[in-house]
């Protein structure tokens, strides 16, 4: 009973503390709503080292996120031209390129209309190559944003809410100057992270619920600053 009570108390917390962070503007929210994820990843792997498996691997236990496994076509072709040539990544360049070239401009893109999955990379998931690929798959890329918000007190790329259906991630156009070059950019809306945090709460506290677990016994308490380092 008193496992089931800490379970309840915990998740409710968790409730309380998005509800609040979901009130204040998009800039605040963001770097809010990412801690706590990290929160919940914690709680749910406490004795995993790596601070990115950690959370990567969190969102794609427990997430339910139809679009973790979307890779992200133009961060691809930023992370493969920044490769050297003997990293042997041409066919995959290729194909990216190829993938690129059927967009349109002049609107908005989705995920499921821009981004293949994970798996229709798979013949290309070979050495660095399938690095790469995961790099850019979004739940990574969740990641990478984390760090940014976090470490830097920003967001990455140029993307930004030009939007009314914030529902999902979305593709536009930027025009970059003054090279006049086009790129596209990859939009994540606060209220998709927002989601990510109730869903993998939900997800979380079920199976808590279910293995007798206290979500408490993954943090130490004290006085001690240094219980949880590493």
């Amino acid at each position: 009973m008193a496992v089931q009570q800490d379970i309840e108390s915990f998740f409710k917390w968790v409730a309380d503390q998005r509800g609040e962070i979901d009130k204040l503007p998009n800039h605040f929210s963001r770097i809010l709503l990412l801690s706590l994820l990290d929160t919940l990843a914690r709680c749910a792997r406490p004795t995993e080292k790596s601070n990115r498996n950690r959370f990567v691997n969190f969102i794609d236990s427990y997430s339910d996120w139809v679009h973790k496994d979307r890779v992200s076509l133009p961060q691809l072709r930023y992370l493969l031209s920044d490769e050297p040539k003997a990293i042997k990544c041409e066919q995959l360049l290729r194909e990216v390129e190829s993938r690129l070239s059927r967009w349109g401009y002049g609107k908005i893109l989705r995920p499921e209309e821009a981004d293949p999955l994970s798996k229709d990379l798979d013949r290309f998931n070979q050495g660095k190559c399938e690095n790469l690929i995961e790099r850019a798959r979004y739940a990574s890329l969740l990641w990478t944003m984390r760090n940014f918000a976090v470490h830097e007190f920003r967001d990455p790329g140029q993307g930004w809410s030009i939007s009314d259906d914030n529902t999902s991630p979305y593709y536009h156009g930027h025009l970059n100057s003054p090279s006049n070059q086009h790129s596209w950019e990859l939009y994540i809306p606060c209220e998709v992270i927002s989601m990510l945090v109730l869903s993998c709460s939900e997800g979380l506290k079920r199976c808590f619920a279910r293995e007798t677990r206290n979500p408490y016994d993954s943090f130490s308490f004290g006085s001690s600053w240094f219980s949880d380092e590493g």
